[in-house]
């Protein structure tokens, strides 16, 4: 049986670049899983695969949302994923915001399943309530493991 091809959007913090002062990291894509990917990957089981991990600095994003929603589609749409996962993004306001940001845009442009995380008075939820699947986390990365 063919596994699901799954892609993971982190930030540059889980991504391992950095904190705060890395926060303006432009798009990229890496082949596999990054940081927290080990674990959705783990949770997912055998018939799933995380076959990329995309990745953008909160207040790049913050700064280029339309361009960089248009690359990061761009290089997730190569990898052909079949579900794709933002996050958790806890109760990072940016980094929820690019969260969902990405959710949606991946939801209506390649038409798969989409799922994020967010603590539930992180500003994402409000945004993004009605129009995609959010999952209840923790307040902060602490929760990272039962989210």
């Amino acid at each position: 049986m063919e596994k699901i091809k799954v892609v993971h959007y982190i930030n540059n913090f889980f991504a391992g670049i950095g904190g705060e002062d890395k926060a303006d990291v432009p798009p990229e894509i890496r082949p596999g899983t990054v940081g927290p990917g080990l674990a959705l990957q783990a949770a997912l089981g055998d018939q799933f695969e995380v076959v990329a991990t995309a990745i953008c600095g909160d207040s790049h994003f913050g700064a280029n949302i339309e361009e960089d929603t248009k690359t990061l589609i761009e290089m997730i749409k190569g990898y052909g994923p079949q579900l794709f996962v933002a996050g958790p993004a806890f109760n990072a306001g940016r980094y929820g915001v690019a969260c969902g940001t990405m959710a949606k845009a991946v939801e209506d442009t390649l038409g798969i399943p989409v799922v994020t995380g967010m603590y539930e008075e992180n500003p994402g939820v409000d945004m993004f309530r009605k129009d995609l699947f959010i999952i209840a986390t923790g307040n902060s990365a602490a929760d990272m493991r039962h989210s």
